[in-house]
């Protein structure tokens, strides 16, 4: 992914997050201190900002940075075992991953972080 799209997609996630709160970008703005324009820029991909900024759009939308930065990594965990390892537990430690699994499918916020953003 070249540098351009990396932007776009950046900022394609902040502007989801933005509107899954129900925020404009001048509240954004109150929120963060930072101008509506510049905010515009880096929801179009004009512009990334500095850490500094992304902590300030991850505390406005209660978000952490892995929640923005978690689908530019290429990363693909190892699944082939996890049927031994849970066969393995205790019937309250699957009814624990059960909750936890129906947990994580049901809340927007952990659902693949914004896969499509």
């Amino acid at each position: 992914m070249n540098n351009d799209n990396i932007n776009k997609e950046y900022g394609k996630i902040l502007q989801n997050f933005r509107q899954k709160n129900h925020f404009t970008q001048e509240k954004v703005s109150e929120l963060t201190g930072l101008d509506p324009k510049y905010i515009s820029q880096i929801e179009r991909g004009e512009l990334k900002g500095s850490i500094k900024t992304l902590l300030n759009f991850c505390n406005a939308y209660k978000i952490t940075p892995n929640d923005v930065l978690l689908n530019f990594l290429n990363y693909t965990p190892n699944t082939n075992n996890y049927d031994s390892k849970i066969n393995s537990l205790s019937l309250r430690d699957k009814e624990m991953i059960d909750s936890l699994l129906e947990f994580l499918s049901k809340n927007e916020k952990y659902s693949k972080y914004q896969k499509n953003a």
